[in-house]
């Protein structure tokens, strides 16, 4: 009997991308089910209401929520809907994933990333293994989704640069600020590394898609430039253009079906009507996110998967893992800057593009045991003016109103430049 597709991949992000390009490029006819829209460049605007704060491009809680179990000291856990709280694991529901929405630092795991294990010991409670392949394993796949995707930077040596087979990435350094200058002074003055952050923005236009615009609006916003080397923008929509891959939006999966052998038969799925739907292929990639993985693998029980698809080990949906990270901010005010270098700073749009990564291991006999740690980056606060303005509705004695509440929001915009120090410890 003859199937619909050769492959069928349910998601369409970052994990999706790569195999959906790959696939359709070699001539295999792919069908894409993603339970989003299919938005692209034209739909994108900068509207923080819609974006940030009303979240148009994730479920509405109260059509989909997530229930999350909390500790309850020595009594167990408690289970908490994310209706109640507010917030939620969505992070993007539409062609390409949450990739549309990142800001698009771009860096690479290290070999030490593999063998966590052996390189810093067991943690108690945890059941950390190392990593059945090493980082020399991935580099070429690195080098080439670099390349594909579109990445811009400039490699320095540092104490934690990893091996590299190209001697630089494909494209040179996004416009920078001028903070990014006073940033490397001073970390040359601490003994410190600043790194030129790797980001899929392309600086100018290639690929078929535009160059970055500046607009100060990255994270948590689509690229109207197509700029932001997302899944959709860099992968899937060349892989339509193969003719090869076709893609079904709006289409939520709702079982991926076995016979009484256990193998699979196909894929069940309601399209934007409410339409119950079935497709089947001869392979089956399913790529929507780890929660989301995990909760359809685990709903797809069968004759022969009376616990999930692929849950045969009782792992499934266990071990997630999460970025661990901190943020911090500090402040540049124009008045303690001489005229010229004041103008300087308020330069808007440019990135400043810079990393440390002198903690990437920890080493240090004052911090205990040798451990693993991460990368400092420094980005601009967001240019969000809903949200910075409403944080300053306090002042020293309680809430502000009137004249003292417009001269704090005045001086807030207008009076300096903010630098945001995010942390992000490994996701390994």
């Amino acid at each position: 009997m003859s199937k619909d597709f050769d492959v069928c991949v349910i998601g369409s992000g970052a994990g999706a991308g790569p195999i959906i390009y790959e696939l359709s490029k070699a001539g295999y006819s792919v069908v894409v089910l993603e339970k989003g829209k299919y938005i692209t460049e034209k739909d994108f605007f900068k509207d923080e209401l819609a974006t940030s704060l009303r979240s148009i491009y994730t479920p509405d809680l109260h059509e989909e929520q997530h229930v999350v179990e909390l500790p309850r000291g020595e009594n167990g856990w408690r289970s908490k809907p994310t209706l109640n709280s507010g917030w939620d694991f969505w992070n993007g529901s539409l062609v390409g994933g949450s990739s549309n929405f990142m800001s698009g630092f771009f860096h690479r795991l290290k070999p030490v990333d593999f063998h966590q294990l052996s390189e810093f010991g067991p943690i108690e409670g945890a059941n950390i293994v190392d990593w059945p392949i090493t980082y020399d394993d991935l580099e070429p796949y690195y080098d080439k989704v670099e390349k594909v995707v579109g990445v811009s930077g400039r490699v320095v040596e540092h104490p934690h640069q990893e091996p590299r087979s190209s001697k630089d990435f494909p494209y040179p350094p996004t416009q920078e600020h001028p903070i990014a200058g006073y940033i490397d002074k001073a970390c040359e003055s601490l003994g410190y590394h600043a790194i030129p952050m790797p980001r899929a923005v392309l600086p100018r236009a290639d690929k078929g898609r535009g160059g970055c615009s500046y607009s100060g609006y990255c994270g948590s916003y689509g690229c109207s430039t197509g700029a932001k080397g997302s899944a959709r923008a860099a992968l899937i929509d060349k892989a339509v253009a193969t003719g090869y891959c076709e893609i079904r939006a709006e289409s939520m999966v709702s079982k991926i079906e076995t016979n009484q052998s256990g193998k699979i038969t196909g894929v069940s799925y309601f399209n934007n009507q409410g339409t119950s739907q079935f497709v089947d292929a001869k392979i089956y990639i399913v790529a929507c996110q780890a929660i989301e993985t995990s909760r359809l693998l685990l709903n797809s029980t069968g004759p022969k998967h009376k616990s999930g698809l692929g849950n045969n080990s009782g792992q499934l949906g266990k071990n997630l893992l999460f970025a661990g990270g901190g943020a911090g901010s500090g402040r540049l005010t124009y008045k303690s800057f001489n005229e010229k270098d004041s103008q300087d700073l308020h330069q808007f749009g440019t990135f400043i593009n810079r990393s440390i990564q002198d903690w990437y291991v920890i080493d240090d006999k004052d911090y205990g045991e040798r451990q693993k740690g991460g990368t400092i980056d420094f980005v601009h606060l967001h240019p969000n003016p809903v949200s910075r303005a409403s944080r300053q509705i306090r002042g020293k004695h309680g809430l502000l109103w009137g004249k003292p509440l417009k001269d704090k929001i005045h001086e807030h915009f207008t009076g300096g430049k903010y630098i945001k120090i995010e942390a992000f410890c490994d996701w390994t």
